[in-house]
C-alpha cells in the first residue's frame, strides 16, 4: 500500500513508512559472441555501401531505459535483475549487463 504526505509517496512495509526514492536505469542488452549476429552483418555492409570506414565487426544490442520509484538501492537493483534475467534477455543467446542509480542523490 502506498499514501502520499506532503507530495512524497510513502512505501508500507514491516518496519513502517518508508520514503520511495526515485531511479533511472539502464540494461545494455547484446548478443553473445558465439551466436551470429545475421542483422549486425547487414548492417555492416550497409555501412561498408555508404561511407569508407572499413568496419571488420559490427554487433547490434538493445539498450533500454527505465526511470522507477523504489524504497532503496538493493531492491531497485534486485527488481532490475530480476526483469533482465526473466523477461528483457534471452539467457540461451544474449549477456546483459545495467547500471542502476538514484535520481534522488544527484
Amino acid at each position: 500500500m502506498n499514501l502520499v504526505k506532503d507530495g512524497k509517496i510513502l512505501f508500507v512495509n514491516h518496519v513502517g513508512f518508508q520514503k520511495m526514492q526515485k531511479y533511472k536505469a539502464k540494461v545494455y542488452i547484446r548478443l553473445r559472441a558465439a551466436v551470429d549476429d545475421s542483422a549486425g552483418n547487414a548492417v555492416r555492409a550497409a555501412c561498408g555501401r555508404l561511407s569508407d570506414l572499413k568496419m571488420s565487426k559490427l554487433r547490434l544490442g538493445k539498450l533500454i531505459e527505465m526511470d522507477f520509484e523504489t524504497e532503496n538501492d538493493d531492491y531497485a537493483n534486485k527488481e532490475v535483475e530480476k526483469l533482465c534475467s526473466k523477461f528483457l534477455a534471452n539467457g540461451v543467446i544474449e549477456d546483459y549487463e545495467f547500471k542502476v542509480w538514484s535520481l534522488d542523490e544527484v
